[in-house]
């Protein structure tokens, strides 16, 4: 009896992981085209260049899930380790991460988010990687800051570097996050903004209260950089 009921639990195992192949094949071909025809600018050294370049810099990359996209290719192997969800969600999102060079910290703030934290913690003790948090992520709200970067950036030491993207033309996904994908041919910008320095120690509430709406004023001031890049060229 338990042979038996192996073997369909294998089978569907199996299906699982080729349906999780066969789509990750499909998104990479059409990231591939797309990303080809992308006029993408990034003014700011990363901070793995300017560490490259003598400065004793790292930090923590604050970023939208509905940017990801472009997020992932315009900053792609930069010595960052992403925070990706240790939901079987988050599995797509960490195999295409890998191809682009990321290291992982598996976690997030709905599901795993203590560990995930303690790893990172560790991680940031153990290596000179920067991070990146999708902020919102893994399912919302949209463009809401969750306590996780903040919590990651007081205990870590390390600064938010909000990153501000804009693309000229779009379209939007029916997704949580309405995601941004870029259309053949569009004008990217991928900015840096202000460091956001979180004290160490912060209660929740001051993390809530305060530094929440400080990466927001900071997201959108990147923003706003970027559109003016875009508009510019």
């Amino acid at each position: 009896m338990p042979g038996d009921m192996a073997a369909p639990a294998a089978g569907k195992r199996f299906r699982k992981r080729l349906r999780l192949e066969l789509t990750l094949l499909a998104v990479a071909a059409v990231y591939r085209m797309l990303h080809a025809t992308y006029r993408t600018r990034m003014p700011d050294p990363s901070y793995a260049q300017r560490r490259a370049a003598g400065e004793n810099v790292r930090c923590i990359y604050a970023i939208w899930h509905s940017t990801l996209w472009h997020g992932l290719h315009a900053m792609r192997h930069q010595q960052i380790r992403g925070l990706v969800s240790s939901h079987r969600d988050g599995e797509l999102a960490a195999r295409v991460a890998k191809r682009f060079g990321y290291g992982l910290v598996r976690g997030s703030s709905s599901r795993g988010g203590a560990r995930a934290m303690l790893e990172l913690a560790r991680v940031a003790r153990e290596t000179t990687d920067d991070f990146t948090i999708t902020m919102d992520g893994p399912r919302g709200p949209a463009r809401e800051v969750k306590e996780g970067i903040l919590f990651a950036a007081s205990r870590t030491g390390l600064p938010i570097v909000p990153v501000g993207l804009w693309v000229d033309r779009a379209w939007r996904t029916r997704s949580w996050d309405a995601h941004v994908i870029g259309k053949p041919l569009c004008r990217v910008a991928v900015v840096l903004g202000e460091e956001i320095r979180v004290p160490p120690g912060a209660t929740r509430e001051e993390l809530l209260g305060t530094w929440a709406p400080a990466v927001v004023r900071g997201m959108e001031a990147a923003e706003a950089r970027a559109r003016a890049v875009v508009e510019a060229a």
